[in-house]
C-alpha cells in the first residue's frame, strides 16, 4: 500500500514538474485529446485545489489557536494579579490579628 502512495506521489510530482517545465499548468492538460492525460491532469487539478483549501484551513486553525493561547496567557496574568492581591490581603489580615492580640494584651494589663 505504501508503494502505491509513493508511486502516486511521484506521479503527481512528475506531472507537476513536467507541466512547469513545459510552461503550462495541469489545468491546460485537462482539455487534452489524450484521455489518460486529461484524466490525470484533472486529478492533479483536483488535488491542488484540495491542497490549497487544506493550507487555508490549517492557516485559519493556526490563527485560532494563536488567539486562544494569547487569551489563556492574558487570563494567567489576571489570575497572577488576583493571587498577589490575595497574598497582600492575607498579610494585612495576619498583621491585623497580631495587632488585635497586642491590643488585648495591653488592655488586660491596664
Amino acid at each position: 500500500m505504501n508503494s502505491f502512495f509513493s508511486f502516486a506521489a511521484c506521479a503527481v510530482i512528475g506531472l507537476t514538474l513536467s507541466s512547469c517545465s513545459l510552461g503550462h499548468s495541469a489545468s491546460d492538460d485537462v482539455t487534452s485529446s489524450n484521455p489518460a492525460v486529461a484524466l490525470q491532469a484533472q486529478k492533479v487539478v483536483d488535488l491542488q485545489r484540495q491542497v490549497d483549501a487544506q493550507k487555508q484551513a490549517y492557516k485559519s486553525r493556526k490563527e485560532v489557536v494563536k488567539d486562544r493561547e494569547q487569551a489563556v496567557d492574558n487570563q494567567k496574568e489576571q489570575a497572577d494579579i488576583e493571587k498577589k492581591k490575595l497574598e497582600g490581603l492575607e498579610q494585612q489580615l495576619d498583621g491585623a490579628k497580631q495587632n488585635l492580640k497586642g491590643v488585648k494584651t495591653q488592655a488586660k494589663t491596664q
